[in-house]
């Protein structure tokens, strides 16, 4: 499965509403959980994109529904770049 393909849907769904806060939060650990269904547990690459999504996130909302948001988008481009690789890669081997 490529990451384009994965449905976030299921982080979103779980999201909670409690005691009054204004924002929703996940019910769990959601760095281990993204990492995981990703696919990318004790991946370094993962834990950077989690991470990043954490600072980018920092600048505005720095909510959790933020994070998976920004997690899903970063995980794309870091599929973009790998399939990118790869072309070029093939492209070098064939001349």
């Amino acid at each position: 499965m490529s990451y384009t393909e994965i449905d976030w849907q299921p982080f979103l769904d779980r999201l909670q509403y409690r005691n009054g806060d204004r924002l929703p939060v996940y019910p769990g650990n959601l760095k281990a959980d993204l990492l995981a269904y990703s696919g990318l547990t004790g991946d370094a690459q993962g834990e950077m994109v989690y991470q990043l999504a954490v600072e980018i996130s920092r600048l505005t909302t720095c909510c959790e529904p933020e994070i998976i948001y920004w997690f899903s988008r970063l995980i794309r481009l870091t599929t973009a770049s790998s399939a990118e690789v790869d072309r070029q890669t093939l492209m070098i081997r064939n001349i």
